[in-house]
């Protein structure tokens, strides 16, 4: 008769051991799951910030260079293209800037600026150097707001976070 109460015992103590490990799995099921979404979420606030923070370089270094800049010319696919009053996409932008003005001698200098597709990166070339503007960037539009005023649309992608902005931007020359 004791051998029967212990074989119920040893059982109902295995049950509670099969409990006991089924409760800790699910509660290390949990907090794996919810560090990961933290950590997925940290991932995308960082992605974020990143592209607020290149967008903001970008714009600042685009309008100074374009501001002061005439002749300008927008191409996408080595086409020419008049700016109208809606987005249009671009790959290259092409204007010269006034240099070097001593004693009535002007130097003219040709710029481009244009976007690499493969690495997602603009830059401008002049004086016989490309240079990198920003990162992460995979569409220019521009269109013409009015007379000597025009905007550009920058669409900029890191890590499936996406980020648009515009850049208004009024000639001086």
């Amino acid at each position: 008769m004791q051998s029967r109460k212990l074989s119920r015992k040893c059982g109902y103590l295995m049950i509670e051991v099969f409990v006991a490990i089924s409760i800790s799995l699910v509660v290390m099921s949990t907090v794996s799951i919810m560090l990961s979404e933290s950590m997925n979420l940290i991932k995308q606030t960082d992605s974020r910030i990143e592209l607020r923070e290149q967008f903001d370089e970008m714009a600042t270094t685009i309008k100074r260079e374009l501001r002061n800049s005439n002749n300008l010319k927008f191409y996408y696919k080595d086409r020419g293209l008049a700016l109208c009053d809606e987005f249009i996409e671009i790959d290259r932008i092409n204007f010269s800037q006034f240099e070097n003005v001593n004693q009535g001698v002007v130097e003219i200098s040709e710029r481009v600026m244009y976007i690499e597709e493969k690495k997602k990166k603009i830059f401008i070339y002049y004086n016989g150097g490309a240079y990198e503007i920003g990162n992460y960037v995979e569409k220019i539009e521009v269109k013409q707001d009015s007379e000597g005023i025009f905007s550009i649309k920058l669409k900029l992608n890191k890590n499936n976070n996406r980020f648009s902005d515009i850049i208004s931007i009024r000639m001086r020359n």
